[in-house]
């Protein structure tokens, strides 16, 4: 009687718990809603008083990780989706915000794992494969987002956010027509962000087929957007639909004000850059350059293709990959892996260069490339890299990596100066957006091309981007003979040069540098 007794009275408690806990998720629930909404403060205040009554309640850490993560908090929503990960391990939800917060933080080669182990766990997931397409882009693995942002897209078609990074992985990939036809798309299904149309403008001409003059002043703002930064998106818009249409004029005047509006608050960053240019250059002058490391039968050839923004270097990548042998790296971030490993084997600082590398330290960053490149070329004999930063170091490539090969490319100084002044950038190029600090950029990196050809004449090739428009065929059996690569009767792809642009603009940039002098 009293055993029956005991139990009877057990109930009522474990309904009392029962009901706790029925509370606790009603309240998680209320939480994530509010986090949805936007109002952070009331999500996280229930998100505290749920962690004082249930400290490893790890779908709360994950929600506070959530809160964290959409205000840009990025160290607090790392511990706390770190603190749900420890109590639920298998949690691909949680994973794949680990993997997004490693992303935001720089980490992109965690992040990437994190992901993997997401996508293992949960593989026919949509978000999962749009952060996974999101970690290959940062690593510039442009093949991989590609086929990731394809999946995520078929899973959730409605994810618009997946198909923004393909179309934006088209266009590194240099497929404009399919770059287009994934943001016309979304422009025709109704969506009036920035977005799409500025993609559009950063297309050539001939693979657009919408009119971004009329559909720019339809374009609204994402309510996560800065007011001023959608403005200025607007403007870049705008100029590029005017300088189609033919109206230069007013072209130019959205140019000047949206150039304007960017550069102000990077001058100094700008300035620093150029000193810091000034000091690589005068080194240059005084680098022998020397004999590089012995080359050898069994590695490949790293074939860097290096120029300003804007002077061709996808075209000229797209070119050469039609030759036999050839693997395209795009602007892959291989060097700077394998400096980062070898500076950690060696137990030093990272954040290092090849300029600062020790030279004890050449072999093991040589090894370190080596690994790195078998990963990526497969049966290829040539891996390109058209990382524009590279020229800096360049003369350093030269005594670490075997069998290297450089192709310069120059451009008609007014057509890439006013590409540049019509370019949005996502991140970088800060000296872009002012036509004097683009000007002077350009000059510099022309001197360290000829600086390295003339020191490098058996290696090194100049190209200009109007010789490769007019006649690719012939670039292209100077880049094979370079690198003794087989010619091909294949006919060679037609670039899709804009030879020229700038003829409408020159007396309109030569009047804005004069009044910088």
């Amino acid at each position: 009687m009293s055993e029956f007794q005991g139990n009877t009275n057990s109930r009522p408690r474990q309904e009392a718990v029962a009901d706790l806990l029925q509370e606790a998720h009603a309240k998680l629930q209320q939480a994530e809603r509010l986090r949805q909404q936007g109002q952070y403060q009331q999500a996280r205040a229930i998100c505290e008083s749920l962690l004082e009554q249930h400290p490893d309640y790890a779908d709360v850490l994950h929600t506070f990780g959530l809160i964290f993560a959409d205000q840009e908090l990025h160290e607090d929503a790392l511990d706390h989706l770190i603190r749900a990960l420890m109590q639920n391990p298998r949690n691909w939800k949680t994973l794949t915000a680990l993997g997004g917060v490693y992303l935001r933080l720089g980490a992109i080669e965690l992040a990437a794992q994190t992901l993997e182990q997401a996508h293992s766990l949960q593989p026919q997931d949509a978000s999962v494969m749009l952060m996974l397409g999101d970690s290959y882009r940062e690593q510039r693995e442009y093949e991989n987002a590609r086929d990731a942002y394809l999946q995520a897209t078929k899973l959730q078609p409605s994810l618009v956010a997946a198909a923004i990074g393909l179309g934006w992985t088209y266009e590194n990939l240099g497929n404009a027509q399919e770059a287009a036809a994934v943001f016309e798309g979304l422009i025709h299904r109704g969506m009036r962000l920035i977005e799409p149309l500025r993609a559009l403008a950063a297309l050539p001409p001939a693979a657009v087929g919408i009119d971004l003059l009329a559909q720019v002043d339809k374009a609204v703002k994402d309510p996560r957007e800065d007011q001023r930064q959608f403005e200025n998106s607007r403007s870049f818009v705008r100029a590029a639909a005017l300088d189609r249409a033919g109206r230069h004029a007013e072209a130019w005047q959205e140019l000047v004000r949206a150039n304007r509006a960017v550069f102000a608050p990077v001058q100094g960053q700008v300035r620093r850059a150029a000193e810091w240019r000034l000091a690589s250059l005068a080194a240059l002058r005084m680098d022998p350059v020397g004999a590089p490391p012995a080359s050898s039968a069994n590695v490949p050839i790293s074939l860097f293709i290096l120029g300003p923004s804007r002077s061709g270097k996808t075209s000229m990548e797209a070119l050469v990959a039609t030759l036999p042998g050839v693997k395209r790296g795009y602007e892959n971030p291989i060097v700077e892996r394998a400096l980062r490993r070898t500076f950690q084997t060696a137990g030093l600082p990272g954040g290092g260069s090849l300029a600062t590398l020790p030279p004890a330290l050449y072999h093991l960053c040589r090894d370190i490339y080596c690994e790195e490149l078998a990963k990526r070329i497969g049966s290829a004999t040539v891996f390109t890299n058209t990382l524009a930063s590279r020229i800096a170091d360049a003369a350093h490539l030269t005594r670490v990596i075997p069998n290297v090969r450089f192709i310069f490319l120059k451009r008609d100084l007014d057509d890439i100066l006013l590409r540049l002044y019509m370019r949005q950038y996502t991140k970088g190029n800060a000296y872009a957006y002012d036509l004097k600090a683009a000007r002077d950029y350009v000059l510099w990196y022309r001197e360290m091309i000829d600086l390295m050809a003339k020191k490098l004449p058996e290696t090194a090739r100049i190209i200009d981007y109007e010789d490769m428009v007019r006649d690719p065929a012939a670039v292209r059996a100077t880049a094979a003979a370079l690198c003794g690569l087989p010619t091909t009767d294949k006919p060679p792809p037609k670039p899709a040069g804009d030879i020229g642009c700038a003829a409408p603009y020159r007396q309109l940039i030569a009047a804005a540098l004069s009044a910088r002098l």
